[in-house]
This record gives C-alpha cells, sequence and structure tokens, in this order.
C-alpha cells in the first residue's frame, strides 16, 4: 500500500509541474534584467526592478523560496519573462505583493497605475512586446496606509479598471491570482483566494471594458514601474492554464513521508556543496526541475553522490527506487 500511495505521489507532482508554464521564485540577486529569462523592455534606466532579501509567503500556499522582486514608483523599468505561448482557452497567473508604503499612489478616486501584467510579442518589421492583457491596478486605499487593487481585461478605449471593493493594509501579503479568458476578452481577479484545485465561484473583481479586440497569443508576463505603481515587494511568481497550477498548496508539491526507504533516499535536502547525497543505493534516480522537465539521471550507490554544479539555484524533485519502492524528494540547491 506504500508504494501504491508513493507513485501517486510522484504522478501528481509530475502533473503540477508539467501544466506549469513558468514559476519563478527569485532564486537570483541584483537586477532582473538579464538573469533567468527576464529582459528589460521599456525605461531609460535598466536595472532598476532589483531583487530583496528574502520571500514573501501566504498561508496554504506551497513554501516561499529565494528572494523577491521590488519596484518603485520613482523608477521606470520594465521587465518581462516569456512562456509558451498560449493562444486560446483561459490562461491564469498568479502572485504574492506587499505594499511597502503607499507613496507615489493615484488618489483612491483616480484610476490608477499597473504594475503587473501579461504581454504580446508582435512580429513585423519592428517587432515590440505590446498588447499588454490582464493587467493589475494599484492606487490609494480609502483609509490611511491601505491600497486597492483592479483589473483591467485589455488596451483600446479609455482605460476603465474594475476596482475591488475591500482595502488591504500596507506591509502584509496578499495573493493575487489573475485569470485572462480568450474567448471573451476578460480578465478576472482574485484577491486572497484559497489555494489549491478549485477556483472560486466568484472573482473579486471581472473586467472587459478593453476595446482592443482579443489578442492571437500570450507568451509574456511582466513587471512595471509607472509612474504611479508605488513601492511594492513581489513574490512568488506562477504561470498556467488552471487554477491549480498557479495556486498550489504545500501539499500538492511536497512528498509524504514514506518512513525507512524514503530517509536512506537523499540524505542532504538542501545541497550546498553541489553534491546531493544518497543513503541507499537508488536505481533510476531522475531530477526535475520546477517546469517538470528532467534535468539529471544517474543510478547512485549506497553513500554515493550526483553532481549537480550546473543545476541553477532553487527548488528540484528527485526521484528514485530504493529497495524496490518508489520515492521521491524535494530538495533545495543553494
Amino acid at each position: 500500500m506504500r508504494k501504491i500511495f508513493t507513485i501517486l505521489g510522484i504522478v501528481a507532482v509530475s502533473a503540477v509541474m508539467n501544466a506549469q508554464l513558468l514559476y519563478e521564485p527569485f532564486n537570483f540577486t541584483g537586477s532582473l534584467a538579464g538573469q533567468n529569462g527576464w529582459t528589460t523592455h521599456s525605461g531609460t534606466t535598466p536595472g532598476q526592478v532589483i531583487t530583496t532579501s528574502g520571500s514573501l509567503s501566504y498561508t496554504g500556499l506551497a513554501t516561499s523560496t529565494g528572494n523577491s522582486a521590488t519596484i518603485s514608483s520613482a523608477s521606470s523599468e520594465d521587465v518581462n519573462k516569456g512562456f509558451t505561448a498560449q493562444t486560446s482557452g483561459v490562461v491564469y497567473y498568479s502572485t504574492i505583493v506587499s505594499a511597502q508604503n503607499t507613496t507615489g499612489l493615484a488618489a483612491n478616486t483616480a484610476t490608477g497605475d499597473y504594475a503587473i501584467h501579461f504581454g504580446t510579442y508582435s512580429t513585423g518589421s519592428s517587432p515590440a512586446l505590446s498588447l499588454f492583457q490582464a493587467r493589475i491596478y494599484v492606487r490609494k486605499g480609502v483609509a490611511t496606509d491601505t491600497v486597492n487593487f483592479g483589473i483591467l481585461n485589455n488596451s483600446g478605449g479609455t482605460a476603465a479598471p474594475t476596482y475591488a471593493a475591500a482595502d488591504y493594509p500596507i506591509n502584509t501579503p496578499i495573493f493575487i491570482v489573475v485569470k485572462y479568458d480568450f474567448a471573451t476578452n476578460t480578465a478576472s481577479l482574485f484577491l486572497n483566494p484559497a489555494p489549491g484545485s478549485t477556483e472560486p465561484s466568484t472573482a473579486t473583481a471581472t473586467n472587459s471594458t478593453g476595446t482592443t479586440t482579443a489578442p492571437t497569443q500570450i507568451d509574456y508576463l511582466c513587471i512595471r514601474e509607472g509612474s504611479n505603481t508605488g513601492n511594492f515587494q513581489i513574490d512568488e511568481m506562477r504561470v498556467g492554464t488552471t487554477y491549480a497550477q498557479v495556486a498550489p498548496t504545500a501539499a500538492s508539491l511536497a512528498v509524504s513521508d514514506f518512513g525507512k526507504t524514503k530517509s536512506l533516499f537523499v540524505r542532504n535536502t538542501f545541497v550546498k556543496n553541489n553534491e546531493i547525497l544518497f543513503g541507499a543505493e537508488a536505481k533510476d534516480v531522475k531530477v526535475y526541475n520546477m517546469f517538470g522537465q528532467v534535468v539529471k539521471t544517474a543510478t547512485v550507490k549506497a553513500d554515493g553522490t550526483l553532481n549537480v554544479a550546473d543545476l541553477a539555484k532553487g527548488n528540484y524533485i528527485v526521484t528514485g527506487t530504493v529497495n524496490n519502492e518508489a520515492v521521491s524528494q524535494k530538495i533545495l540547491k543553494d
């Protein structure tokens, strides 16, 4: 019975990772531009969107890792990271944000400014990132030291984002999920939804006011520093085609304890010296990145090691067979 549950657990983890289009825990330092697929697409001073030490976390969401990103309305860089183009159906992104203060934000009665969105890279004689969809808008809340979040589906016409009724305090992590529907050219905003496989039946706010037709594809996630976007910490960014992929629980990514067999598998789940240490002979060892891609394969002896110096810092899933039992373990490479 234990073996059956182990295999099911591995299948569930693999399914979650394979469907995810992008995961960014900011496992690096310095500016985003030029690192881990991030590119500057606007702004005269590249390198203004930077990382901040420490993560943001939200109750129930899979454990945060790495650092976080910081934006400021005093700066003007816009950055993007690509993913496999989506051309139909729905596509989601999620993130945890925390307003550091209300400096630079527009008044509560104003339209506000947008800070995070999807994008489409146009082709032609002058290719450029354009057609910004599913934009998260921000402005001051009604009460002192609070912020208000809104959503705009697409460009075209006068910007008329739909704002949430409730305001949220500064210096507090807020979990945000955004859903874009190609068929209806509509964006939905979910604020502090419950992580898991079930999408809330009602969105916090929904918008379909943009007059531009729906894009033919969406292939970038963007972070923007506008004149009124304020000062925010941003972390744990995900893109997927289902709600479950952008709102994973700790249980959906964690691996259960399978007793003695698993305890003999990976001994150093926190890898600091580029070597994964195994406590027992393990066959068919595979290392998966958080996109579900196999990045290493091996067979190891008891007390053997697997060199992972060529892998980037971050989370991985290691699977294998020990004593004829399939086991897996989540690791963090430092």
